[in-house]
């Protein structure tokens, strides 16, 4: 009995020999030899990545809704939640597909906010070939046939009533392009008058005026570095930027005479900037790959922001570029259903030439991201504070949270928060 054995026993030895194997070679390189703990490292380069970017892409910066009675709600903050985003979601590709063009007339918003309406704003000029793409429809024909080639809105009027016909209008800088859909499905738009805090159309196309009755109240936000542990240090900021390299056993640092901190190997250079901005640059050879395109790299720029556990804040996309085979993206922080904006160019260092205009920039190449530039702060609401807006505020601005070093950041009013 005990020879018919013998062979299994064999065979769990040797395993059992191959586990112990992996495991001290584990333990030598990743512990012993770069005197950090294998396993928070490895569950840093298996962060969950988001999906392919595509909702994402297509997905409004602030969504802004009406009862047709002049006064309106406008949400930043978990649009993908938002019942209006799911109608949104349902009702464009079918417009794509079956909609119905009606007219073209010069951009004035008088007759569009004067009924229901759900307007899909968006930070930058959309790209009618990029949005087709990204709601999967080729070329997006039924746009650009009538001769849109970008649009910085989207409003619709759902049906109501009797009418089962839904009207959507194009929104550029200078003309609106009208489609109908029917049947179309309905959705109820509740009045924004009662809340705390409701807007007003002003003369503008796509700006609203702040209102708020006397009860309305909000948090400052705190402004924290997640780099600095009672001051800066080469250790701690090393251990925050870890997760840019494939392999933290072969990291070199120094500290340069201006201030600059440098983490290095042969393919990755991560510093820390004296205007508190973090710059990852990747230098490894691309190869013959074919082109990832333009919802591709903003795919892979997603998903490396996702996957930096210092970017704590809600993004949405402040606005993109090309640069011969680089796409860039611009992105912005929402916090607390308002945006966290710079007001003004933040600069690296005391010689910077090309400073930040947005708290995030992403450059891609094929798919893969060859720069990464952010501020060094991440953004939390102080809820031990209650600060108040005048009742009186007025002009033609929207509200934001203008990004500063702190100590509080309170909410103001703002020129603007489109993109550069």
């Amino acid at each position: 009995m005990y020879p018919k054995l013998l062979p299994h026993l064999k065979t769990v030895l040797i395993i059992s020999l191959a586990v112990l194997s992996i495991f001290l070679t584990a333990q030598l390189w990743f512990v012993n030899i770069t005197n950090r703990n294998f396993f928070p490292y490895l569950q840093a380069r298996l962060a969950p990545t988001p999906p392919d970017g595509i909702n994402d892409l297509i997905r409004p910066f602030r969504i802004i809704s009406g009862a047709g009675d002049g006064f309106f709600a406008i949400h930043y903050s978990n649009i993908s939640q938002l019942e209006t985003w799911h109608y949104g979601k349902t009702t464009i590709p079918s417009l794509l597909q079956n909609g119905s063009f009606v007219g073209v007339m010069p951009t004035d918003m008088t007759g569009i906010l004067g009924a229901p309406v759900i307007i899909y704003e968006y930070a930058f000029h959309m790209d009618v070939a990029i949005f087709a793409e990204a709601f999967e429809h080729r070329t997006g024909t039924i746009l650009s046939d009538w001769g849109i080639q970008n649009f910085r809105a989207i409003a619709i009027h759902p049906p109501h009533g009797d009418i089962n016909t839904l009207s959507a209008f194009f929104i550029s800088d200078e003309n609106i392009w009208e489609f109908s859909l029917a049947p179309a499905p309905t959705i109820a738009i509740p009045a924004a008058e009662d809340l705390p805090l409701h807007f007003v159309q002003a003369e503008d196309t796509l700006t609203f005026l702040p209102r708020m009755h006397r009860n309305f109240s909000y948090n400052p936000v705190l402004a924290i570095n997640p780099y600095s542990n009672h001051g800066l240090s080469l250790a701690f900021i090393r251990s925050q930027v870890e997760h840019f390299f494939d392999n933290p056993g072969t990291i070199n640092h120094g500290l340069s005479g201006s201030g600059i901190y440098t983490f290095s190997n042969l393919t990755t250079v991560v510093r820390y900037l004296p205007g508190h901005v973090i710059e990852y640059t990747n230098f490894r050879t691309l190869g013959h790959t074919s082109s990832a395109g333009f919802v591709g790299d903003f795919s892979a720029a997603l998903t490396f922001i996702t996957n930096d556990p210092n970017v704590t804040n809600e993004i949405y996309l402040a606005g993109y570029d090309n640069m011969g085979r680089e796409n860039i993206f611009w992105f912005n922080y929402v916090i607390n259903d308002f945006p966290l904006v710079l007001t003004s160019p933040w600069f690296t260092s005391a010689h910077c030439t090309s400073p930040l205009f947005h708290p995030i920039e992403v450059s891609v190449e094929n798919g893969r991201v060859i720069r990464y530039r952010k501020i060094a702060y991440n953004f939390e609401i102080d809820t031990s504070v209650t600060a108040r807006l005048s009742s009186a505020l007025t002009g033609e601005y929207a509200l934001a949270f203008p990004i500063t070093r702190g100590p509080h950041i309170r909410l103001e009013t703002l020129e603007t928060t489109e993109s550069e």
